[in-house]
């Protein structure tokens, strides 16, 4: 799932290597009673790259959804998911992504 950081600065590569050990190998090492779900944002999140409300997302699975307009959400759109993911509680022991 991290194979080419070629675009991303090399100051943050340890940073995604460890996230992506944490979902591929750490959270499927747990006890099987152990219930999670990892929640990855669309690339363009955060601070750095405000988006705008739009009151929806879309939710992709363990391939980062490909949305339109390159990979954005906004914060509100994200806590939207974020909080739809553990109300449903349709999602277990997996990652999913939340895009626009």
């Amino acid at each position: 799932f991290v194979t080419d950081l070629s675009h991303i600065p090399a100051e943050l590569h340890d940073e995604i290597r460890a996230g992506a050990a944490l979902v591929i190998e750490d959270l499927p090492a747990t006890p099987a009673t152990f219930d999670w779900v990892f929640v990855s944002p669309a690339l363009r999140f955060g601070a750095r790259f405000p988006a705008e409300r739009l009151g929806r997302y879309r939710l992709g699975d363990d391939v980062a959804v490909q949305p339109e307009d390159g990979g954005a959400i906004s914060a509100a759109d994200y806590a939207l998911g974020f909080i739809d993911l553990i109300e449903k509680g349709e999602h277990h022991r997996t990652q999913v992504n939340l895009a626009h």
